[in-house]
């Protein structure tokens, strides 16, 4: 009996606790949902008094005389982005305080779109202002934020093209007629890289030569990311090219290819040489690659054209020079015994660019060569190389000033002495100066060559 009355009692408890428990879970229940339902009216409400006061209220901080003031209105407006805070914000990035700058630039880059134009008002305003007192630059602010107003817009673009879309406002720059305009766009979407490439791309067909390149140096920064949309364009065009400028920036794209320094843009380079409108652009890409399937390539190909006994294209002569690939160096000094001048001419400027001193004997005879470019050439390379034993030959080549067609010989000679650095060069040049009837430019510069010589010629 007792045994059942006991059981009787914890049924009961078990029965209380569980309608406890239920009650507990209700309540919990109920103010969750009041809790929601007053947040979110308050939020609403917040947001609201937000959108009609908080800017006006603001404003008048934004133009306070305390810079403490200006910053926090700065701030507040970077947590709730107003765009009637856009022109008020954007003047503060001529603040002399760098914290009041630095939370405007932060507030504009969140505020988007509205921000560009008032931002980019700015900045002109502040080069136009530069422009006319150059020699006050109070265009740099004192403080380590934003010293230029070019610096936060381009921050604040950078911010904004971030996004797909605000990329896409950002890009619409390069088609304006404002250079200051297209060049913090550049930069910005320089910046940004990979993800604004499809904002960009379609530029590649603007009928404007200037936003077309423009364009091609937002996505050659973009490194490997823009191998693939470079090679759609250079590789997959069906049509070739119908106006000069769009042939110009199908060479522009391939050179572009070339500063990804990129392996994977190789492939691609290779195609373009099929193309006897691309093969001399492809072919200094491949040399500005610098890598090392590029340099494998250029010097397979090096070995294969002295193999068959070939003159090798002008322009894979200069891709040798510009990869600096030392190792083809035996075959560019035969090729300056070449028949073709250009050939020559190429493979004199490879062996100045990879400092082939011992080219020099080779290189001083072709100082006399009749040819213009091919003489030319060689005193731009014995410039680079230095060598005084060439000082001689490029004192003789001065001579050849009593021809008119020889005149650019005659600057490259003189340049390549000031290179070489000699005093004892001086006298020389000083009887040279004396020559009745020297074209003007060339006896400006004899002159500049002998005062630099004076000033830093070697004893």
């Amino acid at each position: 009996m007792q045994c059942a009355r006991a059981s009787q009692r914890t049924v009961a408890r078990k029965g209380c606790l569980l309608e406890m428990q239920w009650r507990h879970w209700l309540i919990v229940a109920v103010i969750f949902v009041i809790g929601f339902g007053l947040g979110w009216f308050i939020h609403s409400q917040f947001a609201a008094e937000g959108r009609k006061g908080v800017p006006q209220k603001v404003l008048a901080q934004l133009k306070s005389a305390d810079p403490v003031q200006r910053v926090e209105a700065a701030w507040t407006l970077a947590s709730n982005p107003t765009p009637e805070a856009a022109d008020e914000l954007a003047n503060l990035l001529l603040d002399r305080e760098d914290h009041v700058r630095l939370a405007a630039a932060v507030a504009l880059a969140r505020l988007g779109e509205p921000a560009i134009l008032p931002t980019l008002r700015v900045v002109k305003k502040a080069a136009e202002e530069a422009a006319k007192n150059p020699q006050q630059p109070f265009h740099f602010l004192p403080g380590q934020f934003f010293k230029q107003p070019r610096e936060a817009a381009v921050f604040i673009l950078t911010h904004i093209a971030r996004s797909s879309e605000g990329a896409k406002k950002v890009a619409k720059l390069l088609e304006s007629r404002d250079p200051l305009e297209v060049g913090i766009a550049q930069q910005a979407l320089q910046q940004v890289g990979a993800p604004a490439l499809k904002a960009v791309s379609p530029y590649l067909e603007h009928e404007r030569r200037e936003v077309r390149f423009a364009a091609l140096s937002i996505i050659s920064a973009c490194g490997e990311q823009a191998i693939d949309i470079l090679r759609r364009f250079i590789v997959e065009s069906k049509e070739e090219p119908k106006t000069l400028l769009d042939q110009e920036t199908m060479q522009m794209a391939v050179y572009a290819l070339g500063n990804t320094h990129n392996d994977k843009a190789l492939p691609v380079l290779k195609e373009a040489l099929k193309k006897p409108t691309l093969e001399p652009s492809a072919w200094q890409a491949i040399g500005n690659l610098r890598t090392e399937g590029a340099k494998k390539f250029l010097l397979e190909q090096a070995q294969r054209f002295v193999k068959e006994g070939k003159n090798p294209p002008p322009a894979m002569i200069s891709a040798i020079g510009a990869a600096q690939l030392t190792e083809a160096v035996p075959y560019l000094r035969q090729w300056l015994r070449s028949s073709d001048p250009r050939v020559q001419e190429q493979a004199a400027l490879a062996l100045g660019m990879l400092r082939d001193k011992d080219a020099v004997p080779l290189l001083i005879p072709l100082l006399e060569a009749k040819d213009v470019g091919l003489a030319s050439a060689t005193a731009n390379a014995l410039g680079i190389l230095a060598d005084p034993r060439a000082l001689p030959a490029l004192y003789k080549a001065l001579q050849r000033v009593k021809n008119p067609a020889d005149i650019q010989v005659v600057l490259n000679s003189l340049t390549a002495i000031q290179s070489i650095n000699e005093r004892s060069s001086i006298p020389v040049l000083e009887k040279f100066l004396r020559q009745p009837g020297l074209p003007e430019i060339v006896g400006e510069q004899a002159k500049r060559v002998i005062e630099y010589l004076q000033r830093y010629g070697r004893p």
